[in-house]
């Protein structure tokens, strides 16, 4: 299903307003999308892995807010690991507990994403 990029959030304050609705939950606690359990065998994803990184929200550096073509919104958090690589974890926060929609370990350097980002997407970023 495609997805569109709505905003981009780049700043601590706003990264920090996301977060917060967040903090609260282990990766454990949230419902699976089908499409995550397909991307974990399809992108080869520990989901373990996914599971320690998920609670470090100081590695966040972006949070792209997608809506898909049913109109459902989903944020992706960006974290930059410490070999400069990064993980995505999609979440959508309309639903309680929030349901994980995508989650996979990207092996390329984060600075040229956010590169590619604010080339493609320069209007998109708060």
């Amino acid at each position: 299903m495609k997805t569109k990029i709505i905003k981009i959030y780049k700043t601590q304050d706003e990264i920090n307003k996301l977060t917060n609705k967040i903090k609260n939950y282990t990766f454990s606690d949230f419902n699976k999308h089908q499409h995550f359990e397909f991307s974990l065998v399809e992108k080869a994803t520990d989901l373990d892995f996914l599971s320690k990184i998920f609670p470090k929200f100081e590695d966040i550096k972006s949070v792209e807010l997608r809506e898909n073509e049913k109109s459902e919104k989903h944020y992706s958090f960006n974290y930059e690991l410490q070999d400069g690589t990064f993980v995505i974890i999609s979440l959508a926060l309309d639903k309680i507990p929030p349901l994980i929609v995508n989650g996979f370990h990207a092996k390329r350097n984060y600075k040229e994403f956010e590169k590619s980002l604010k080339k493609n997407y320069r209007d998109k970023f708060i």
